[in-house]
């Protein structure tokens, strides 16, 4: 499981990494591309009812687009569209309370919120050529960006997974989810057996990091905007809050490892909504964990 990257939070003793997924009991609800035809209605809907059965303990439940908590698209043809078969983004809400992070029973108070899936339909061949996904791609794909989407960031490299970065063994997986065999995958069953929140690590920061990420904190908090979010990928994570109008106000870390083994000082980028906000907020006079 530890080939997942974790969320952080900033706290007084560093950065909390921690992992996040889906609240149990109450289904996902989640919608299906309106530009779908009835073929990939049936395949997305095998995948959903893969996972279902996965041993998780969730569920889905199909929406209207406005109501979803969980979208699946395909992605335009022409540009713009992410490498491979399709890609997937995660938000993890994150409880701050007047003296910072919500913690209950040693666990920060998390979970995922709202994810997003997008799908491409055609795939470039070993010799370049683009061509349409079959059903047991299609179904491997969506498999795969499912588990991105319930909380798994990362790219086993042992073992049998749908959750592989091999598009080969990805396919296998799906073919076989199509002829009626059950989804079986550790790496969700490991995340899922344990509860959102628990935390698996820390990492120290140096004294810049530390009032960069108080600053940052603490201006988005005084005009009350929502969050803090943590959205992780393979490298890199975000730590964002929104605005009124959904702006998305952010800190990205690059280079993030799996497991939090950083080897260097965690460098911040703000994004350039978050660095009007920084410059409004003047120095910082917040004194450093």
């Amino acid at each position: 499981m530890f080939d997942s990257a974790p969320h952080w939070v900033p706290s007084d003793r560093g950065l909390l990494l921690f992992l996040c997924r889906w609240p149990d009991l109450a289904p996902i609800p989640v919608s299906l591309p309106q530009d779908a035809d009835s073929r990939e209605l049936r395949i997305l809907r095998v995948a959903l009812a893969a996972w279902s059965n996965a041993g998780l303990g969730i569920r889905f439940q199909e929406v209207v687009p406005d109501a979803a908590r969980l979208e699946i698209l395909f992605t335009p043809s022409g540009g713009g569209s992410p490498r491979g078969s399709g890609d997937a983004l995660a938000d993890c809400a994150i409880d701050i309370g007047p003296n910072g992070v919500v913690f209950k029973k040693g666990q920060v108070q998390a979970r995922i919120v709202w994810a997003s899936i997008h799908l491409n339909r055609r795939q470039a061949d070993a010799l370049g050529r683009e061509m349409a996904l079959d059903d047991d791609q299609l179904l491997g794909a969506a498999l795969h960006e499912l588990g991105h989407a319930l909380g798994y960031s990362g790219h086993p490299v042992q073992g049998a997974s749908i959750m592989q970065r091999t598009t080969d063994e990805v396919r296998k997986i799906g073919a076989r989810v199509a002829s009626g065999a059950p989804l079986i995958d550790p790496n969700l069953r490991a995340l899922y057996a344990l509860p959102s929140g628990v935390v698996v690590g820390r990492i120290p920061l140096g004294p810049d990091s530390a009032r960069l990420l108080a600053r940052f904190d603490a201006s988005a908090r005084k005009v009350d905007f929502d969050g803090p979010f943590s959205r992780v990928g393979d490298t890199r994570t975000r730590y964002f809050y929104r605005g009124d109008q959904g702006t998305a106000y952010a800190l990205t870390a690059t280079h993030w490892r799996p497991g939090g083994a950083q080897k260097a000082e965690i460098a911040f980028q703000a994004n350039a909504a978050a660095q009007v906000l920084l410059r409004l907020a003047g120095p910082t006079k917040t004194p450093v964990p």
